[in-house]
Parts: C-alpha cells; structure tokens; sequence
C-alpha cells in the first residue's frame, strides 16, 4: 500500500490505524510454530486491502519477564512509537510504499530492550513466516540468557 508520509505520521500519533493483539505460549515460540504470524498475517492483509495501516501485538504469555513482538505496516524501519522522526528520513509529501517490520520489546533482550528486522517488502510468504519465528525465538532465547545472568550479576553486586 502506498502512503504519503505527513499520512503515515498522522494516522500513527492519533492512533487510526488497525490494532490486533495475539498471545502465544513459550512452548510454540520455541517450536517456532507459525500460528500466531499467519494470523497477523492474515490481519495485515486484510488491513492493506481496506487501506489502513496495521499494527499486531504477540504477547507471550507464560514467559518468565514480559516479552511482546509487534509486527507493524511502516514505511522504514522505526516503531509505530517513533513515527514521528520519518521525517529525518522522508519528505512529509514524500508518497512510499509500507513494509511489514518485526519490533521485539523485552527488558532482557539487548542494551536498547529493542529489536527491529525488515521481515517483508509487501504480504509475508511461507518463507517470510518461517524466518520470522526464528528471528522471534532467536529474541527469546538471547533474552533468556540474559534473564537467567541476571540473578549472578546481582549476586556479584
């Protein structure tokens, strides 16, 4: 779907866009079972057809620290939170076509407690699905990792 940026910022920072949320369970995360971004997609799709952008929240539910992965409709790779600096990158009368990104919010993931990947240039395929529950339980097992250190690191202390 094509969007003109001073759109793109508008629809986001006034929140009208679609906003779907999904939870999955650790056990299918970490047998990378695609469920959850098939129904995202499917969402998403839908949303480009009707000509909205589309946000879509995948929460977690029985991991050990909150963890949530949003696959969003933007136009670079920036959270919907950050809409607003599009402009360093883009002219607001700029018109570009929007991609599928992939954020990971987690306390334990990095420094940043943030990750963004470019997962699609338009609708995810079968291949596109199968790389993004990798990316999302690469996200979880590093934030894992750095979950399970924490309690050393505060021993140490």
């Amino acid at each position: 779907m094509k969007i003109k940026i001073s759109d793109f910022i508008e629809k986001v920072t006034e929140g009208t866009f679609d906003q779907t949320s999904l939870q999955i369970s650790k056990d299918d995360l970490l047998q990378e079972s695609t469920w959850a971004i098939e129904k995202a997609r499917d969402q998403i799709t839908k949303d480009l057809a009707d000509g909205k952008l589309s946000q879509v929240m995948i929460h977690v539910v029985d991991a050990e620290f909150d963890m949530d992965f949003y696959l969003e409709t933007g136009v670079i790779n920036l959270p919907f939170d950050d809409a607003k600096k599009v402009t360093h990158f883009f002219d607001d009368d700029d018109e570009v076509e929007t991609k599928i990104y992939l954020s990971t919010r987690c306390d334990y993931l990095n420094a940043s407690r943030f990750h963004i990947d470019l997962i699609s240039e338009n609708e995810l395929n079968a291949t596109e699905i199968k790389q993004t529950m990798s990316i999302m339980k690469e996200n979880y097992e590093t934030s894992v990792e750095t979950f399970s250190k924490k309690d050393e690191t505060e021993k140490e202390d």
